[in-house]
């Protein structure tokens, strides 16, 4: 039987001389489940943080350890580059992931994963003003982008009023 989560009632039996014992065990099956928090995808203006949190919930003990991957590449936490990573372990574990100054190069695919749990993803992007408009339409024709039609034409027609009124979408 293949499920996340349930519970399962097994009877064990012996036979003896005088008789026939039974014993019912149940078993509890819980497989944690790691999420991002947010949307498929997360849009910064560069200059500014990105921010990323992740949970972790249903596992029988907390995870040692949670893992930040960048487009499948382990990321190095490194406080004086501007990389910080901060783990609380507990029912639900909680991993932020924080990255300062975001630039262009730190667009792409983040990963949250820790032991005996499915990972979670989530597409960044870090555009100058303007370049939303680009990184939206770059996402749709990759065939990467989760968002609907929709979803895409709200988001082209609010960069394309934004830049007709020369607003800044991020100063909003």
């Amino acid at each position: 039987m293949k499920t996340k989560y349930g519970e399962l009632v097994l009877t064990s039996q012996v036979s003896t001389a005088s008789g026939t014992l039974s014993r019912l065990v149940h078993l509890h099956i819980a497989v944690p489940e790691a999420f991002i928090l947010g949307a498929d995808e997360h849009h910064v203006d560069a200059g500014s943080t990105i921010n990323l949190v992740c949970i972790i919930e249903k596992s029988p003990v907390p995870p040692q350890y949670v893992f930040w991957y960048h487009n499948s590449r382990m990321i190095n936490y490194d406080a004086a580059r501007g990389v910080t990573v901060q783990t609380e372990p507990g029912p639900k574990t909680q991993s932020a992931l924080a990255i300062r100054s975001a630039a262009p190069r730190h667009s792409g695919n983040y990963t949250c994963a820790a032991a005996n749990t499915e990972p979670a993803h989530i597409y960044v992007y870090v555009s100058e003003g303007s370049d939303k408009m680009a990184a939206t339409l770059s996402r749709s024709r990759s065939g990467r982008g989760a968002a609907g039609g929709a979803v895409l034409l709200a988001n082209l027609l609010a960069n394309l009023l934004a830049a007709l009124l020369g607003v800044r979408l991020g100063a909003l």
